[in-house]
């Protein structure tokens, strides 16, 4: 007991190794989720790292400081356990015991938000699955797959940091007609139009390259 307050110290000793361990299985969950579904489907995509704008669903002033992350929260878990555990000794009385708990929360929290702003909003930021297809309309690529008419091939754009990513591509059939048969490996293109549930773009060569093939009969 603590104080006489009825707190045991092996309930403690419990809550911070339970904290502690979930920290740490999270994380290998997904890394094994992942390892499990490039086995079975040959892809290793698999993400549990999943954003929730808590400012929005509390509708307080979180917003900005702290969008729930769940690898951050693994973080913030592991620490408030470990400063829990090198504390445990000093939880000699009820009223210590929760300020003790609340400066480990404290702690483990400004470890949170650094993981997040120093490197999970970054990444974030220059991750091709953050960016939305819908932006992409307009944008100019490369073929790095030929593209013919009725099937797919591959675009390659720049991001912000100069990084190629790839996406799967169609020739926009409104302008099928004006295209020809194949847009070849290394042909500059612009997005015309995407479908973001199937990932896809649709394509097409811009038009002075349009009007050079149809001079040269192609």
């Amino acid at each position: 007991m603590i104080g006489g307050n009825f707190i045991s110290q092996s309930v403690l000793v419990y809550v911070f190794n339970i904290s502690i361990a979930i920290g740490f299985v999270i994380p290998l969950l997904s890394l094994l989720a992942g390892w499990l579904g490039g086995i079975f489907s040959g892809s290793a995509d698999v993400d549990v790292d999943v954003d929730v704008d808590v400012g929005k669903v509390a509708g307080g002033g979180l917003r900005a400081l702290f969008p729930f992350n769940i690898m951050c929260f693994c973080l913030f878990l592991v620490v408030f356990g470990a400063l829990g555990r090198l504390a445990l000794d000093l939880m000699v009385a009820l009223p210590i015991t929760i300020l003790l708990l609340a400066g480990c929360a404290l702690v483990a929290a400004f470890f949170y938000w650094a993981l997040y702003r120093v490197l999970i909003k970054r990444l974030k930021e220059n991750d091709a699955s953050a960016l939305s297809f819908y932006n992409l309309r307009g944008r100019s690529g490369e073929v790095t797959l030929s593209v013919a008419r009725g099937s797919m091939g591959t675009i390659s754009l720049r991001d912000s940091t100069g990084a190629a990513i790839s996406f799967r591509a169609k020739i926009d059939p409104c302008l099928e007609d004006q295209m020809p048969a194949v847009i070849p490996t290394g042909e500059q293109v612009v997005i015309t139009e995407v479908d973001a549930e199937n990932k896809l773009c649709y394509i097409s060569m811009y038009i002075s390259r349009i009007n050079e093939n149809k001079a040269n009969g192609r």
